[in-house]
């Protein structure tokens, strides 16, 4: 899987994506993650990226990075409705992780996932993601992999 910069190539087939019904209460669809990033463009902490696989986008991941923190956040991450259940999300763990490992400086990966969302659950603990707290307001759970060099 490659995390693609989002450039004029692939800009639409990242906002085709779609989610399937039961998913839109877990997380944003990617027009709005992108029209939200907006807001942070002068922001390098924000990274985009049009998760491809043998050049078809199949998902959008946005990620944020703390380098005080030593910690990259996944803050969305979507597989479209039509690629999912092919193993493409633990592909793009993976691939987040091979790209954070290749930043200097970051020891963890952090995600989150709405708490009735037994998919993303399952999937960041299968990829060896461990709870380290809950915010309650947005109902979430917070996962964190520490990651070996």
């Amino acid at each position: 899987m490659k995390l693609a910069q989002i450039t004029d190539k692939n800009i639409y087939d990242v906002m085709a994506l779609k989610l399937k019904n039961n998913q839109e209460t877990f997380v944003r669809d990617p027009q709005f993650s992108l029209a939200e990033s907006y807001y942070y463009r002068d922001d390098d902490t924000v990274l985009l990226f049009a998760l491809e696989e043998q050049g078809k986008v199949v998902g959008f991941l946005s990620l944020i990075t703390e380098i005080e923190e030593k910690t990259v956040y996944i803050w969305r991450i979507v597989i479209g409705d039509q690629f999912q259940s092919k193993g493409y999300g633990r592909k793009a763990l993976r691939s987040i992780e091979d790209y954070v490992r290749s930043l200097e400086g970051y020891e963890k990966i952090v995600s989150d996932y709405v708490m009735n969302n037994v998919a993303m659950k399952h999937l960041l603990e299968s990829e060896g993601y461990i709870e380290t707290g809950k915010q309650e307001e947005w109902n979430e759970i917070i996962m964190a992999k520490r990651l070996e060099r």
